[in-house]
């Protein structure tokens, strides 16, 4: 996400659900790491001007805090504040945010969408914002509320994420990217689908990269989401009739296998007989009343000639 949002050294980053902080540890490394190192004039800028965190829980607020000071400060702009209220946004105005990283709690009860739209109305015209969410939250959100979103904010892409990724809650999500402060107006939005990340579940540990497969992976979408074409799964999708990546239908397919078994199937119905009674019936008979041939591999059943079955069936 802080690749695909091109966040830099300059941004000033807001994840206004910030949890124990992971999204903001890991942009404030990546910011100092563009700065030469911790002990640049820029870094201690970053570290004190411009991470913003926001989180409602106060013992995870305070965990959030330690993690911020363990990797090195960056602390100074956590705040513990309801992401949903009119007094969150005005602080959030204020700091003039450049880009947003957010992982919003999924359930409705908690105000995901009201987050969502919250962080969306207080952040500066144009700034790109990030957030996972369940793959069809928008368009399970009320119209009235989705509407509004649309109106005044413009969804650009949805990636579609592996769908093991939150296997302990089993959600599958995307990352839905928003332009603030520029509406919709109808514009098709593109999306794609990060079918595979390369990681691996371990037991009790969570998923990790095993293999070192997700750098290669990294690169490949990332050329994708920018370019917005290369992929299989590449698609634009028009705002009015979905809000998420559509999952290709698959071809209505029927063979002539299908036809007979079908044609079959009512023949017996209509003849009220017992499927089982049959069932039975003909595997003894093409069993024990024909010739049997086998070798090491393969058994050959053959009918002998003239070999009936006048049994009749029925219930």
């Amino acid at each position: 996400m802080y690749h695909i949002l091109e966040v830099n050294q300059y941004d000033k980053v807001l994840d206004a659900t910030c949890g124990s902080g992971g999204f903001l540890v890991k942009a404030m490394a990546n910011m100092i790491q563009e700065t030469g190192g911790v002990h640049t004039k820029q870094a201690i800028k970053i570290k004190a001007h411009q991470l913003f965190g926001i989180e409602f829980d106060r013992e995870i607020y305070a965990l959030a805090c330690a993690n911020m000071l363990i990797h090195k400060d960056g602390k100074t702009n956590l705040e513990q504040m309801d992401a949903r209220n009119a007094m969150t946004g005005e602080w959030i105005a204020k700091q003039k945010i450049t880009k947003v990283l957010m992982n919003p709690p999924f359930e409705t009860k908690y105000g995901c969408i009201k987050i969502v739209e919250n962080v969306l109305n207080n952040v500066p015209m144009h700034t790109m914002c990030g957030f996972i969410l369940p793959d069809k939250k928008l368009e399970k959100a009320s119209k009235t509320q989705i509407k509004r979103i649309l109106k005044n904010h413009r969804l650009r892409k949805v990636i579609k994420l592996p769908e093991d990724l939150f296997f302990n809650v089993g959600v599958t999500t995307s990352i839905f990217i928003f332009e603030a402060k520029v509406p919709q107006n109808n514009n098709d939005f593109f999306a794609c689908y990060m079918k595979e990340d390369g990681l691996v579940t371990v037991k009790n540990k969570g998923r990790h990269d095993i293999y070192n497969k997700w750098s290669d992976i990294e690169k490949y979408w990332l050329n994708i989401v920018s370019k917005q074409t290369g992929d299989d799964t590449c698609q634009w999708n028009n705002p009015n009739k979905c809000l998420s990546y559509q999952m290709p239908v698959k071809p209505f397919e029927i063979f002539e296998e299908d036809f007979k078994k079908t044609a079959m199937d009512y023949l017996i119905f209509q003849k009220n007989i017992n499927n089982n009674i049959l069932n039975d019936t003909l595997i003894k008979k093409i069993l024990y009343s024909s010739s049997i041939d086998s070798d090491d591999t393969v058994i050959k059943i053959s009918l002998n000639k003239g070999n009936k079955i006048n049994e009749k069936i029925s219930n």
